[in-house]
């Protein structure tokens, strides 16, 4: 693993295989491919880990020791050696896993963009981001290709990627984040489009082993490779497609009560598995800005699930609740209660409203449809239209379906 320091520059963390290392000793990095190599550099200070802290170390290091190496620098999977009488070759080492997903960042453009956050500048997003894939290598930031402004990050699954929105966010960070995008391949033999398959474990009471089986070889189009119970328990081994597993821990965990522990690593490149069913829910949207009022979504919850509370900030084009039929609506829930002075017997009928679904950034990833972005600030996370105008929405939509046609 590699990372870096403010103070010490690059660390290298790793097992050695042969030989000893101290500080002072001139070393150099070997490529994993062998074609290229690093100056010789001076071992600045090295460290072994206690519990969860790097503390330093004064001794020779020798074989069998992991340790984290300071001053020598190189990436993921080179091997450092003394830069006199070392080895000339790298050492083996498996290959890294490719990314799964992408998603694209941006700085926030709604109209409450700026009011909540510290950090609203792309150019302060993009710094954060080229610092963070310093420590985190199994991440990727590249420049957007439509939008100079925005950049596109690329990670190994909605988890990995959920946590760096929500490291951001704690930081004081104001943005916008596209839908995830499944990387896929042609494959240059038979020209097909081939996109990544993930080996899931899953370890759950056994009473939910069915409901797991269904959920994940239905829709998702999964395949079970093997099944083992034992004292109550059950271990699932499945072979999913990354499209597949996009929702699917928090869905399980809720199903499970909490009961299902749920790994997963990249396996292959497969065949694409084309739609894979289920209707995308519609939304409810607002088409006003200011203040939510108990009146309106007193009348609005009718019509769908609301994820919003009254006296909370809105803005038109800002998805609001989840529509009970497919399609979006339009709703105003900043419309009040008119005032007048002639009296009903339900002028002072309470208004019961019930609480809204929270929905968490993982699950919002996985929920969010092609044409919405996520909204993330320290304070609040909205989802919204990536368009805001309802008219300009209207017009593309007629445009996409004429096209389909």
């Amino acid at each position: 693993n590699i990372g870096t320091d403010n103070f010490l520059g690059p660390l290298s963390t790793g097992k050695i295989e042969s030989g000893t290392v101290g500080t002072g000793m001139i070393a150099k990095w070997l490529s994993r491919d062998g074609k290229s190599q690093g100056e010789p550099l001076k071992v600045g200070q090295i460290f072994v880990t206690r519990g969860t802290k790097k503390e330093p170390y004064n001794g020779i290091a020798g074989a069998g020791d992991i340790v984290t190496i300071a001053g020598i620098g190189g990436a993921v999977g080179d091997t450092i050696t003394s830069a006199e009488g070392g080895i000339t070759s790298p050492l083996k080492t498996p290959p890294l896993p490719p990314p799964t997903l992408s998603m694209t960042f941006g700085a926030n453009d709604g109209p409450l963009g700026g009011t909540e956050g510290s950090n609203v500048t792309a150019s302060a997003l993009r710094t954060r981001l080229e610092k963070e894939i310093l420590n985190n290598v199994t991440l990727k930031v590249t420049q957007c290709k439509t939008d100079v402004e925005k950049v596109d990050v690329f990670g190994r699954g909605e988890m990995q990627l959920g946590i760096l929105i929500e490291t951001l966010r704690r930081e004081g960070f104001e943005f916008v984040v596209s839908p995830p995008k499944v990387l896929t391949v042609k494959n240059e033999e038979s020209g097909q489009e081939e996109e990544p398959f993930e080996e899931v474990i899953i370890d759950v009471d056994a009473q939910h082993t069915g409901l797991i089986i269904d959920r994940l070889t239905g829709s998702r189009k999964g395949a079970l490779i093997e099944i083992k119970e034992a004292e109550g328990k059950a271990r699932l081994i499945f072979s999913v497609s990354t499209r597949g597993l996009l929702g699917f821990g928090p869905e399980a965990r809720a199903a499970t009560h909490g009961s299902a522990i749920i790994n997963s690593t990249f396996a292959n490149m497969g065949p694409h598995l084309g739609n894979l069913g289920g209707l995308s829910p519609g939304k409810l949207v607002s088409m006003e800005k200011g203040k939510s009022t108990a009146y309106a979504l007193y009348n609005i919850q009718d019509r769908g699930t609301l994820f919003i509370e009254a006296g909370q900030e809105v803005y038109s084009g800002m998805v609001i609740g989840e529509h009970s039929r497919p399609g979006d609506l339009e709703v105003n829930p900043c419309k009040a209660k008119r005032v007048t002075n002639v009296r009903s017997t339900s002028a002072d009928e309470k208004l019961t409203i019930a609480p809204p679904r929270r929905n968490t950034i993982e699950e919002l990833i996985a929920y969010m449809g092609p044409d919405e972005m996520m909204e993330i600030t320290p304070k609040n996370v909205r989802l919204r239209k990536a368009v805001l105008d309802s008219n300009v929405r209207s017009k593309l939509g007629k445009a996409a379906r004429q096209k389909v046609k």
